[in-house]
C-alpha cells in the first residue's frame, strides 16, 4: 500500500498496520469524537471549555481519513505536553496551546465526551504549535492582522500534517524541535531570554537617579550601582577592577570600558560617559528587554530560514550593515536609514555591482519636492549641477520649462545630478536590483553617522564607509583595494564594477541580534513596530 502523505496519511497508515499482517484490529471508532468533528465542521469554530478552535482542514482530514479513532495515547500526550511547556523558551505563551486545560485533562478521570474533547485540543494545539515555529505566529493569529513591513519569507507548505505523521511513530517531540530556525542567532536570543528571566526572577536590576554625566575619574554615589547594573549585563567584569582604585564611588578605566561594552551592544555613541541617553538605556526595566527578545524571536521564525556562507546584512532598527563569510564577520559600518514617512522596507536581493562617481536619478517619490525647490529658486538645477531628460535621455532646457504647471504625476522627464560633492549618493554606490529601487551608497552629509538616531534618508542606506564595504564585497584583493577605489573616484568618471560572486543582500528590522560571540545586542524600536507584534503574538484567538 502507498505511503500517503496528507495530513492524516501516516495516522490511517498506523492504524491498519496490523491488517496487512492478516489480522483485523477491533474497530475504536468514538461517536463523541465524531459528533464533535461534525459539530466543528457545520459550524466552522467551536468554543470548548473557554478556548476557540477553528475548523481547521488539517485536522478534520485526520479525523475523517482515521474512521474517527483517536489519535492521542497517555504517552504522546504527555509528549505533546512536553513540547508545548517548552514554548515558553521561543517566547511563546503556552496556554495559546491549551496547556492547562490538557494538564488536567491528563489528570482526571473522563467519560467519552471530556475524551472527545481532550482529542480535539489536543490535536489543535499540535497542528498550531507546529505552523507557528516553522512559520511564526503573527501572521496566523487573524485573517484580518496586519502584515508587518519587516515580515520575511514564511516559506510555502503546511507542517501540521507532517507532524501529524509522526505521532503515529513516536517521534512528535523530535519533528517539532526540526521546525524551529536552525541558526545560532535563534538560539543564543533563547539563551538570553532565559538568562533574562532568571535575573527579572531575582529582582531586576535597580534603577540609576538622574544627575551630572558619570565618567572617568569621577566619583559619585550611584558608581556601585552603575557598576552592579553593568555586571548583571554582563559588561563589567570585576577581575577588570584596578586593584589601586579601592573606592567604589570611583569611576575607573575598568568602569569606562564596562560603559562602552554596554553603548556598543546598545547602538549608542561609545564615548564611555553616562549621559541621559546611556543613563535611559541603562534603566529601561528588564520586563521590556524580554518582551524585545520574544518580538524578535518571531521575526526569526518569520524571517529567510537559509542564508549563504556570504552575505552582506543591514539592519535598519540598529542603522549598521555588515558583510560576513564563511560565518566570519569581516566588515562593519554604521548606516543612515529611512525617516519615519519614508522607511526603508525590509527584503532581500542579489547585489551584482559597484557603480564609482553614480549620477543620481531624483526618484518618482521625490519629484514633488524637486518642483518645488525649482520654483522657489530657478537656479536650483545649475547650482547643483542636474539636467532635466525627456524618456529618451535627451537633455532639455529647463528655462523652457514652466514648472508651476507641473505636478509630481503629470512631470514627464526626469531630474539626473551629475557627480560631484553635493551628489547625495556620494563618490560610490553598490546594486542590489530592487522593487523599492533602494541601494547603500555614500553620502556627502557625515554630520548624520554621528548621530544616535540615524534616520534621515528617504529610503535608501547611507553608509559611512562606503568604500570598505565595496572593497570587501568586491573581493579582489590583487585588483580591487581601498586604494585603487580611491583612485578610480578621484578620476570622476561614472563607472561599473561587476561583481565576479553576486552577494545576497538581506535588508530586515531587528530590535535584538545576537553577534557570532553569542552577544545580545539592542537597539530602539526607531520605527515603533514592536508594540503590534507582541499584541498580536499573545493574543488566542
Amino acid at each position: 500500500m502507498r505511503r500517503v502523505r496528507s495530513a492524516a496519511g501516516l495516522i490511517l497508515a498506523a492504524s491498519m498496520g496490523a491488517a496487512w499482517m492478516g489480522a483485523s484490529p477491533p474497530s475504536t471508532r468514538a461517536p463523541a469524537l465524531e459528533a464533535l468533528i461534525d459539530s466543528l465542521k457545520n459550524a466552522g469554530s467551536l468554543v470548548i471549555e473557554g478556548q476557540r478552535i477553528l475548523a481547521d482542514p488539517v485536522v478534520l482530514d485526520a479525523y475523517e481519513q482515521s474512521g474517527f479513532e483517536p489519535l492521542w495515547t497517555p504517552a504522546d500526550l504527555e509528549g505533546l505536553l512536553r513540547a508545548v511547556r517548552a514554548t515558553t523558551s521561543d517566547g511563546l505563551d503556552p496556554n495559546i496551546y491549551h496547556a492547562t486545560l490538557l494538564t488536567e485533562f491528563s489528570t482526571l478521570p473522563l467519560g467519552p465526551d471530556r475524551l472527545a474533547t481532550r482529542e480535539l485540543l489536543a490535536t489543535d494545539a499540535l497542528v498550531r504549535l507546529s505552523r507557528d515555529l516553522r512559520f511564526g505566529r503573527v501572521s496566523r493569529t487573524d485573517t484580518n492582522s496586519p502584515r508587518f513591513p519587516d515580515d520575511g519569507s514564511s516559506g510555502s507548505g503546511d507542517p501540521a500534517g507532517d507532524v501529524l505523521d509522526a505521532v503515529s511513530y513516536g517521534l512528535l517531540e523530535q519533528q517539532l524541535a526540526a521546525l524551529r530556525p536552525d541558526n545560532f542567532e535563534y538560539d543564543r536570543l533563547v539563551r538570553g531570554l532565559a538568562e533574562l528571566r532568571a535575573i527579572e526572577r531575582r529582582g531586576g536590576w535597580e534603577p540609576i537617579s538622574a544627575g551630572p554625566t558619570l565618567q572617568k575619574n569621577t566619583a559619585d554615589t550611584r558608581i556601585p550601582l552603575l557598576r552592579n547594573r553593568l555586571i548583571l549585563s554582563g559588561d563589567f567584569r570585576p577581575e577588570g577592577q584596578d586593584p589601586l582604585t579601592p573606592d567604589p564611588m570611583h569611576f575607573d578605566d575598568a568602569l569606562e570600558l564596562a560603559v562602552r561594552s554596554f553603548q556598543h551592544r546598545h547602538g549608542l555613541n561609545e564615548d564611555g560617559r553616562v549621559g541621559a541617553v546611556t543613563l535611559a538605556s541603562l534603566n529601561t526595566p528588564v520586563a521590556v528587554r524580554i518582551e524585545q527578545v520574544r518580538v524578535n524571536l518571531e521575526r526569526l521564525r518569520r524571517a529567510q530560514r537559509d542564508r549563504p556562507d556570504d552575505y552582506v546584512s543591514a539592519n535598519v532598527a540598529a542603522a549598521r550593515v555588515s558583510l560576513s563569510r564563511s560565518a566570519s564577520v569581516e566588515f562593519e559600518s554604521r548606516t543612515v536609514v529611512g525617516e519615519l514617512e519614508t522607511q526603508t522596507p525590509s527584503f532581500d536581493a542579489l547585489m551584482s555591482y559597484v557603480e564609482v562617481n553614480p549620477t543620481w536619478t531624483v526618484p518618482r517619490g521625490m519629484v514633488e519636492e524637486m518642483l518645488q525647490a525649482v520654483r522657489n529658486d530657478p537656479s536650483y538645477l545649475s547650482d547643483r549641477d542636474m539636467r532635466v531628460l525627456d524618456a529618451a535621455g535627451r537633455s532639455v532646457d529647463p528655462t523652457t520649462l514652466d514648472f508651476a504647471s507641473f505636478t509630481a504625476a503629470t512631470f514627464p522627464y526626469v531630474f539626473r545630478q551629475a557627480p560631484g560633492p553635493l551628489n547625495p549618493l556620494g563618490r560610490i554606490k553598490l546594486i542590489f536590483p530592487n522593487e523599492y529601487a533602494v541601494y547603500l551608497h555614500d553620502s556627502p552629509a557625515r554630520w548624520a553617522f554621528a548621530e544616535e538616531e540615524r534616520l534621515f534618508s528617504h529610503g535608501c542606506i547611507r553608509v559611512e564607509d562606503p568604500v570598505g564595504l565595496a572593497e570587501h564585497a568586491l573581493d579582489e584583493p590583487g585588483t580591487w583595494t581601498r586604494e585603487t577605489l580611491e583612485d578610480a573616484i578621484a578620476e570622476g568618471e561614472t563607472r561599473v564594477i561587476s561583481l565576479k560572486r553576486p552577494l545576497r543582500v538581506f535588508v530586515h528590522y531587528r530590535t535584538v541580534e545576537a553577534s557570532r560571540a553569542g552577544t545580545l545586542h539592542f537597539y530602539e524600536d526607531v520605527y515603533g513596530r514592536d508594540p503590534a507584534i507582541l499584541a498580536l503574538l499573545d493574543v488566542r484567538r
